[in-house]
């Protein structure tokens, strides 16, 4: 009888929800924490086998039920829907999980540990069933579940953007226009390492600790500080690893605007002039805004059979970097675009009077993801996407010069035909003779 009150008072004053059946079913122990959890009070289930109505609305068995009836493993785990395995900790005891509706606002999910009670001679005589209230755990690993799904997808459109990568590597070589294919790689690769790189971090650290917090749970050590402190740690992670998502996303629709096949575009006639207008035209509201201005000085009849929506961008991000780099803190800027005929070729001299460019950064500034300006979200893609234009599509050549305080100048030189394919490989390689007097 002493050994009785003695376990009557430890299971009683356990902070775990914890009862007790005997060989019949019916209910010696339930406890504080037990009435707690389920709402049910211990004066209203001890001594019936009503153990099933603190979780279901209609009879069934419990987990200390089937620990009395010696059920088998099997048996245990089509019960609980391959919830139910063999206890790790206890030899004999058997554990099971279940989300049960009728408990809470929305339902709980509980986490089961049922042993088996054994007389003197070894023969089961009942059992004991611990209960933890496992929601915030499935909540939380619900949140990583769907966090790893992004994070797949994310994977899925990096290995396409790679993909695009090599198909740009490979057109870059077979067409020698472009020197740096080396910087091309490294910087797609650095570009997009840093927030991917970021992002795995984030994850490995959240794996760590969701690991860790399962182990606590699993050795019932677990504290509600240690939740907490792991539900804030998921929070943060789970804000680092989007927020990474999304640059990483950014980069990839960036090179994907490198990569787009130029070609699409048939050449046709167009005036000259009547372009370089219409697109100065297109930047006044910007222009007006900071007191900037353009000036276009090209004959009015000069007619190009060649690509216009190409020519467009190239101008237009040639007024750009203007207006983002070298107006910057500046007011009054000026813009001349100057076009030279010279019988089979264009010359296009484009200048601005902002702060010029450094010696340093010059000799770069058309390598692919150069910027000085990537604090502030710049990918270093305007003029690299400029030089392809020029070189590939508008089968020309470009180059700039320009000193700190004394303005930038582009110098292109193109063909009044476009060229294709081959001819359009020679033509970039060539330097005419007024291209080496403007080099000087």
């Amino acid at each position: 009888m002493r050994k009785t009150v003695n376990n009557s008072q430890v299971i009683n004053g356990s902070p775990i929800p914890t009862f007790a059946i005997d060989r019949k079913h019916r209910i010696t122990h339930w406890n504080k924490a037990c009435e707690a959890l389920t709402g049910k009070s211990a004066e209203g289930l001890i001594g019936t086998n009503f153990q099933w109505s603190a979780f279901d609305v209609k009879q069934r068995s419990v987990l200390a039920d089937l620990i009395v009836d010696k059920a088998a493993e099997s048996e245990i785990q089509s019960f609980y829907k391959g919830r139910g395995r063999k206890s790790q900790l206890v030899e004999g005891a058997y554990e099971a999980e279940g989300f049960y509706p009728i408990l809470g606002d929305g339902g709980k999910w509980l986490f089961f540990t049922a042993a088996p009670l054994r007389d003197f001679l070894g023969r089961i005589v009942g059992a004991i069933e611990t209960i933890q209230d496992i929601t915030d755990l499935k909540i939380a690993e619900e949140k990583e579940h769907a966090l790893n799904q992004r994070l797949t997808q994310s994977v899925a459109e990096l290995q396409y953007s790679l993909e695009l990568l090599r198909k740009t590597q490979h057109q870059l070589v077979q067409s020698e226009k472009m020197a740096a294919l080396g910087g091309l790689v490294a910087g797609v690769a650095h570009e997009i390492n840093t927030p991917v790189g970021i992002g795995v971090t984030a994850a490995s650290l959240l794996e760590e600790r969701t690991r860790e917090c399962a182990q606590l749970f699993d050795s019932q050590s677990m504290k509600r500080s240690d939740l907490d402190a792991y539900f804030r740690l998921a929070t943060e992670s789970t804000k680092m690893i989007l927020s990474n998502l999304v640059r990483a996303s950014d980069l990839i629709h960036s090179f994907k605007q490198v990569a787009v096949d130029q070609s699409c575009e048939e050449p046709h006639s167009f005036n000259l002039k009547e372009c370089l207008d219409n697109i100065a035209m297109t930047f006044r509201p910007k222009l007006r805004k900071r007191s900037h201005s353009v000036s276009v000085k090209c004959s009015g009849d000069l007619v190009l059979q060649s690509y216009a929506g190409a020519m467009g961008q190239v101008v237009s991000n040639l007024i750009m970097n203007s207006l983002i780099h070298g107006f910057e803190e500046m007011e009054s800027g000026k813009i001349m675009i100057m076009v030279h005929d010279h019988a089979d070729e264009v010359e296009i001299i484009y200048s601005d009077n902002g702060k010029g460019i450094s010696k340093e950064y010059l000799e770069r500034i058309f390598e692919p993801f150069f910027t000085t300006k990537r604090n502030r979200g710049g990918t270093g893609l305007g003029l690299h996407i400029l030089y392809n234009l020029v070189t590939q599509t508008l089968g020309g050549r470009i180059e700039c010069k320009s000193e700190p305080g004394q303005g930038s100048s582009f110098l292109f030189m193109f063909p009044r035909v476009a060229p294709s394919g081959r001819e359009a490989f020679f033509s970039a390689h060539q330097t005419s003779e007024k291209e080496k007097e403007y080099r000087g």
